[in-house]
């Protein structure tokens, strides 16, 4: 099960009452003392704060405090005043500092929720830059050129409870995960030295974690991972290629997902339900006129009835091997198939196919249109297709020598 909801998103996404669902925009009103600016000013005093204490140590116990304000004000904005991905993204970095991954969860659900409820009213309204102006809140989370907001945060957010050896997070686990792999023993303890801390201690203290702690922190990131990619599946739909980048967030997402799986093994493969005994059923005929056995996973109900109920199947097998073989390439790639068997063919090819020039033949071959997008590189390729036969026709002697050369290449 997954970490108690922080934010009550049912509430959140409920439309506002009057005329407009959406309600009206924030920044309307442009006094100091509005919502909206009171909130961006309270994100801007928490930024200047958290570089504060890169350089102070002693400005570190500030830092946290520095963002309960936006956690205070923007629920009730969002709720009352204003669907706005502005102020929900700012609410998104607030709840991952004061709570970790149970509260990146309930961001990327929040957001979610307004993209796929509210899209058309949804607060910043397009301007002269178009739909850029509208998604740049959340292109700000994941970064463009660089990283974004939400990335080191999400290092530094825990990944161990509150122990009597401390409480460490990703960040902590690679710092110390690189000094243990140090062959110089004064070297590494001189580095562990300087750390103060060392990966015996983030061991024990996953050790001294409870029943419930690592099932939880998985499933919260994955659910955050879910929410997050459903979000830009969405995206995707509403603005094409103007979409805002989103990879970094899952990547990272991914990388914190394998330290916790790995780190925690032992506890979560104690969690997980005892796998129940398989079956075979037999069912049709094969070739040569015997019975074709089907087998049934861990679980089942029987033959396998539908695609959907085989990519249900699949995802089971990638959740036996995440809790009990949490280092095995086998769930990715389980999950990139599931991921790919629920795209729709355009989707498939355009994600399979990265090359324009490639894809634009085989919208060119086949008539199938993957995007708007796209019909432009396919009418330049027909273009430099009819051109090129052209020239084939007309070819000089030179050309003609070519042509030879090439018949002789094996396909």
């Amino acid at each position: 099960m997954v970490s108690p909801q922080i934010l009550n998103i049912d509430e959140l996404l409920q439309p506002i009452a009057g005329d407009q669902p959406q309600g009206q925009d924030l920044r309307a009103d442009s006094s100091p003392s509005s919502p909206y600016y009171q909130i961006k000013d309270a994100r801007g005093a928490a930024r200047a704060a958290e570089r504060a204490s890169l350089f102070d140590p002693e400005e570190a116990g500030n830092v946290l405090g520095a963002w309960q304000p936006i956690l205070e004000l923007a629920p009730g904005v969002l709720q009352e005043q204003a669907k706005d991905l502005e102020v929900a993204s700012w609410l998104v970095e607030a709840l991952l500092r004061r709570h970790g991954h149970p509260g990146l969860r309930d961001g990327f659900a929040l957001l979610q929720g307004l993209v796929d409820q509210f899209w058309d009213g949804l607060y910043p309204e397009p301007d002269e830059d178009g739909i850029e102006t509208k998604v740049a809140p959340l292109a700000g989370l994941n970064g463009d050129s660089g990283e974004g907001t939400l990335l080191a945060p999400m290092r530094n957010a825990p990944i161990t409870p509150q122990t009597s050896f401390g409480e460490f997070s990703y960040w902590q686990y690679q710092q110390a995960r690189d000094a243990s792999k140090i062959n110089d023993l004064e070297q590494r303890e001189e580095k562990e030295a300087s750390l103060g801390f060392n990966l015996s201690a983030i061991e024990a203290a996953v050790a001294e974690a409870s029943a419930d702690f690592y099932p939880n922190l998985v499933e919260d990131l994955e659910q955050a991972a879910a929410d997050f990619k459903a979000m830009n599946e969405r995206l995707r739909e509403h603005c094409g290629h103007d979409a805002p980048p989103y990879t970094l967030v899952l990547d990272t997402l991914e990388e914190i997902l394998r330290a916790v799986r790995f780190l925690a093994k032992d506890k979560l493969a104690a969690a997980a339900p005892e796998p129940q005994e398989e079956t075979m059923v037999e069912t049709g005929t094969s070739a040569g006129g015997s019975p074709a056995p089907t087998v049934t996973t861990a679980g089942g109900s029987g033959p396998i009835a539908s695609r959907e109920e085989a990519l249900r199947r699949l995802e089971e097998v990638a959740r036996y091997f995440r809790a009990t073989e949490p280092h095995t390439p086998l769930v990715t790639g389980i999950e990139r198939l599931v991921r790919w068997g629920r795209m729709p063919m355009n989707e498939l090819i355009l994600e399979l196919v990265p090359d324009p020039t490639a894809r634009a033949f085989y919208q060119h071959l086949t008539g199938a249109k993957l995007s708007a997008g796209e019909e432009d590189a396919t009418q330049a390729y027909q273009a430099t297709a009819g051109t090129s036969s052209e020239n084939n026709n007309t070819g000089t002697a030179t050309d003609d020598s070519n042509d030879n050369n090439d018949n002789g290449m094996s396909w």
